[in-house]
């Protein structure tokens, strides 16, 4: 059975991705935490906060202090805490973080599970980086990566800058040019489109559900940022569409695919994605709006 590691800087979009992959039976063994959305202390706040609706004691490690990428957080996305305008005191909050680094827990894992780890990557990169710099070796372990990240529009000559790549390019090209057997890339433009509609989500805070309520609560800061930077009426999911592709494989089509990052001087954290023949990493290229719709709605109602 397939073992998976959630790798995540949990705003509100990594919260419904890791709660839907939890409802939906992947067995999650680990959250490593990367800095990206909100800085590492509310990240660890957090995390806490979704095992605690979740009921879950999944082991939880700390990603590096340290990175480069502190600073570049996105409060304007996720609200001051990172899980919209819904504030959790701290009694709601127990659970402890191991003592292992993040890359640690990744090398360890990927020698015990081998072929049946998948990591899904919600957030930066820093911590696949960092392992791969301790044990170039991993690569040759562990064969599927699931990346949230990069870009892919063929139309578009000059990319934007994605947010995961963008707060650690180098680790996002040290990751993405290292020999995995199977790397694939759910990009930004697809996480736009593959939106729940706004007042499914905002009616979840009547659900009698607890886990819906939640849903429904922290969703209203992520519904006016996605409106405001996409004109979309109704709550953008990167992060749940990328942990659907797992759930249900038919959910997004991916293709091979040849990237090139840029991560130093002009055009720093610019990615370029050109579909090939065949490699190792796979963009996503199309996916099936009404599919993630039903499996949202099946697990949040």
């Amino acid at each position: 059975l397939m073992k998976y590691i959630i790798d995540t800087d949990p705003g509100v979009d990594d919260a419904i991705a890791i709660m839907l992959g939890i409802k939906n039976k992947l067995d999650v063994i680990a959250f490593t935490l990367a800095s990206g959305n909100i800085p590492a202390s509310k990240s660890e706040k957090n995390i806490k906060i979704i095992q605690e609706f979740l009921g879950t004691n999944i082991k939880m490690y700390r990603g590096k202090k340290e990175n480069k990428c502190n600073h570049e957080t996105a409060e304007y996305a996720h609200g001051k805490d990172g899980l919209g305008y819904a504030v959790f005191t701290d009694s709601m909050i127990r659970g402890k973080f191991s003592k292992m680094k993040a890359e640690d827990l990744i090398i360890k894992a990927s020698k015990k599970y081998k072929d049946d780890l998948t990591i899904i990557c919600l957030g930066p990169l820093t911590n696949i980086a960092n392992a791969l710099k301790k044990d170039p070796k991993l690569a040759y372990r562990v064969k599927h990566l699931v990346i949230m990240g990069t870009t892919y529009d063929p139309e578009v000559k000059k990319p934007y800058l994605e947010f995961n790549v963008n707060v650690d390019p180098e680790a996002a090209k040290s990751v993405l040019k290292a020999p995995f057997d199977d790397i694939k890339l759910v990009t930004h433009e697809i996480g736009v489109k593959s939106f729940i509609e706004k007042d499914y989500v905002l009616n979840l805070r009547n659900s009698d559900n607890l886990l819906s309520r939640f849903v429904g609560l922290i969703s209203e800061k992520y519904i006016e940022f996605s409106y405001e930077h996409y004109k979309t009426i109704g709550l953008g999911t990167p992060d749940p569409t990328t942990i659907a592709s797992v759930i249900d494989p038919s959910i997004v089509t991916f293709k091979p695919c040849n990237v090139k990052i840029i991560s130093n001087g002009n055009g720093k954290g610019e990615c370029f994605i050109t579909l090939a023949d065949n490699s190792n990493v796979k963009v996503s290229t199309d996916f099936d709006l009404e599919k993630f719709r039903k499996l949202f709605k099946e697990t949040f109602n």
